[in-house]
């Protein structure tokens, strides 16, 4: 595979292009990440060498960009995510998604709010609850965590740069909560890897999105956490993600 760097706009783009590609995989990273994601990298050495293209891009105020926490809204994420869409169907063939964490939950957003051409798309622990994961986020990289503060402040979160999100935008998370039922989501299209010891997105709201969406396939990752820090972890979620985007 070779690798090219872009930029649509203001939106740097990686794209791992295979040779006689018959399709692309978005691949979208999770709250403090970007484009440069071992997870993505991996799952790019995978599907690559079997025709599969995986374009990948930094969202706002994450990897080389350097907008105000401010600009880093869901609603701007799934505009982006469109965009990054109508590029990867310039390089022909069919559109995939790879989608972790934070990245998760703006494709659950996406594909729940316009119709859209994916053939198969896997989340990586996506945060179906990213308002209490951001509570989470919070007290884990500052030591402690009161809401008075945060609704005066912000929410600051440490994850390479610090991270002061507006309280109005919790509010909107909250009410972007994905423990629900969705006709986009009910399809053995998706499937939804998870793991058993997440610290960051509560396996108990991950089990209600699946309970309302009978029809999605899922996979648990045992003993892990939310950053599958242990290689085996990560190479069983990113094997699981490979063989499903390939072959369903």
């Amino acid at each position: 595979m070779l690798v090219e760097y872009n930029r649509l706009v203001d939106v740097p783009i990686k794209l791992y292009r295979a040779f006689e590609a018959h399709g692309t995989v978005i691949a979208v990273h999770g709250f403090g990440g970007s484009k440069e994601s071992a997870a993505i990298e991996g799952l790019a050495a995978r599907v690559c060498n079997n025709g599969l293209n995986v374009l990948t891009f930094d969202l706002p105020a994450h990897g080389e960009r350097t907008e105000p926490c401010e600009e880093l809204t869901a609603s701007r994420c799934i505009r982006e995510l469109l965009a990054v869409e109508n590029y990867a169907k310039t390089l022909g063939g069919e559109l995939y998604a790879f989608a972790t964490s934070f990245g998760g939950m703006c494709m659950l957003q996406r594909i729940d709010k316009l119709a859209d051409s994916y053939r198969r798309i896997v989340f990586r622990v996506p945060a179906v609850n990213m308002a209490e994961s951001l509570i989470k986020l919070t007290e884990m990289t500052t030591g402690h965590f009161d809401m008075v503060y945060a609704i005066e402040h912000g929410f600051r979160v440490k994850l390479g740069r610090e991270y002061i999100i507006p309280c109005r935008y919790y509010e909107n998370l909250r009410m972007m909560h994905c423990r629900r039922t969705s006709e986009a989501w009910n399809s053995d299209r998706l499937l939804t890897i998870y793991a058993e010891n997440d610290e960051i997105v509560d396996p108990a709201d991950t089990r209600d999105m699946l309970r309302a969406n009978p029809e999605m396939r899922w996979h648990c990752i045992s003993g892990s956490g939310h950053r599958m820090s242990e290689p085996h972890q990560l190479a069983e979620a990113l094997d699981l993600a490979a063989d499903f985007l390939l072959h369903g």
